[in-house]
C-alpha cells in the first residue's frame, strides 16, 4: 500500500479552498470532513465554492469563512474573476470533493499549488495529490469518501462526526414555522424518474397521516414536485409551500415538525441536518452509500430485489419494483413510531 504524501503545516498556510460545486446531497455530505478539518486546524480559514441555487445553505455551515460563487457554464471572465479571487484570498491548498469535469477545471485555474482530488482516468491533470475513489471492500458511505481526500491533511479517517449543529431559524422565518409536534413534512419527488414513488401512493400517505389526526406539509421545488402537490391539495386539506421556500426556509420547516417523509434525494439530506425524525424510502440505490448520516430517529424502507442497486439507466422490471414495493401502509407505520 502506497502511503498518501502528507502536506506541512507551511504547505496548508492560513486558507483551504474547498469545492463542491453541486447537488444537494453531496454538499451535505461534505459537512463532516469540513468539521473533521476544522478540529485539526482550527486556525485555517475554509473557503467553499458552490453553485448559486447552493448558496444559503453553505453560508449556513459552521466552520466556512467565505463562500464563492460559481455558475455551471462559467464564461471566460467568471474563470478569471474566480481566479482573482482566491489569488486575493491566499489559499495554497484546494480539495476538489466532486473531481468532475467543471469542478476540476476550476480547481486546476484557481492559481493554488496544491490540489487534491480524486484519480480518475482522465482528470488527474487538474490534481497535484490524488486519492482512490472507490477502494476495494464493502460498499463505502459518500461521506467516508468525501474525508478521504483528508489523509493528505494527515488528518486519520476514523472517528467521521456526525454533521454539526447547523441554526435552522433566522429573524426572517422564525415566527413563520412555529413548532408544530403533529406536523409531517412530505418531500413530494424525487431525484430522477428512478426514485419516483409516484402521485398515488403521495396521495394515500397524506390521506393517511390526515386520517390520523396528523397535519401534512408538502415540499418540493421542480415543476413535477409542484404538480404533484397540486393534485394532492385540490382534494385534501394539506399545506402546499413546493417553490415558495429557499433551503434555510426549508430547514426550518422541517426542524419544528414532527417527523419528514422523502425518498432518496437532497431534501432527505438535508431533513438530516435537524433533529427531526425521518422516515427515508430507498430504492435504486443503498442507504450504505448515500443514507442519511445520522444514527438516531431515522427510519429507512427499502425493497430487497437481486438488481439493488442499480445505474439508474434502465429497470428490468419497467416499473421501478424497488420504488413501488414500498407501500404507503409501511410508511404510515413508520411514521407511527415517531408520532404517537
Amino acid at each position: 500500500m502506497i502511503r498518501p504524501r502528507v502536506l506541512s503545516p507551511h504547505d496548508v498556510g492560513d486558507c483551504v479552498l474547498f469545492l463542491r460545486p453541486r447537488l444537494l446531497g453531496d454538499i451535505i455530505f461534505t459537512l463532516p470532513a469540513v468539521e473533521l478539518f476544522a478540529r485539526h486546524f482550527p486556525h485555517v480559514r475554509l473557503a467553499y465554492v458552490t453553485e448559486p441555487p447552493f448558496v444559503d445553505l453553505v453560508r449556513l455551515f459552521p466552520r466556512v469563512h467565505h463562500v464563492l460563487t460559481m455558475n455551471r457554464k462559467p464564461t471566460p471572465a467568471d474563470m478569471l474573476y474566480f481566479r482573482r479571487q482566491v489569488l486575493r484570498m491566499g489559499c495554497r491548498v484546494a480539495v476538489d470533493f466532486h473531481s468532475g469535469p467543471h469542478s476540476a477545471l476550476l480547481t486546476r485555474i484557481s492559481g493554488i499549488r496544491h490540489r487534491i482530488g480524486y484519480r480518475s482516468s482522465n482528470r488527474n491533470w487538474a490534481y497535484t495529490l490524488l486519492t482512490p475513489r472507490h477502494p476495494a471492500g464493502s460498499p463505502r458511505h459518500s461521506v467516508a469518501n468525501q474525508v478521504r481526500l483528508l489523509e493528505h491533511f494527515g488528518i486519520p479517517h476514523r472517528p467521521i462526526p456526525f454533521y454539526p449543529r447547523i441554526p435552522t431559524a433566522t429573524a426572517a422565518n422564525a415566527a413563520t414555522f412555529s413548532q408544530d409536534p403533529l406536523r409531517v413534512v412530505v418531500h413530494v419527488g424525487a431525484g430522477n424518474h428512478f426514485r419516483d414513488w409516484g402521485t398515488t401512493n403521495f396521495f394515500t400517505l397524506a390521506d393517511g397521516l390526515l386520517r390520523r389526526g396528523l397535519n401534512v406539509a408538502l415540499i418540493g421545488h421542480s415543476f413535477e414536485e409542484r404538480a404533484t402537490a397540486a393534485a394532492l391539495r385540490t382534494e385534501l386539506p394539506v399545506e402546499d409551500f413546493t417553490g415558495r421556500l429557499t433551503l434555510p426556509e426549508n430547514l426550518s420547516l422541517i426542524a419544528a415538525s414532527g417527523a419528514y417523509v422523502g425518498v432518496d434525494s437532497g431534501p432527505l439530506h438535508l431533513a438530516s441536518l435537524t433533529d427531526t425524525p425521518l422516515v427515508a424510502l430507498f430504492g435504486p440505490n443503498l442507504p450504505a452509500v448515500s443514507g442519511p448520516w445520522r444514527n438516531h430517529r431515522v427510519s429507512i424502507l427499502q425493497a430487497k430485489l437481486p438488481c439493488r442497486p442499480c445505474s439508474q439507466r434502465r429497470c428490468r422490471y419497467d416499473t421501478i419494483r424497488c420504488m413501488q414495493e414500498i407501500t404507503p401502509h409501511a410508511v404510515l407505520k413508520a411514521v407511527d413510531r415517531f408520532i404517537r
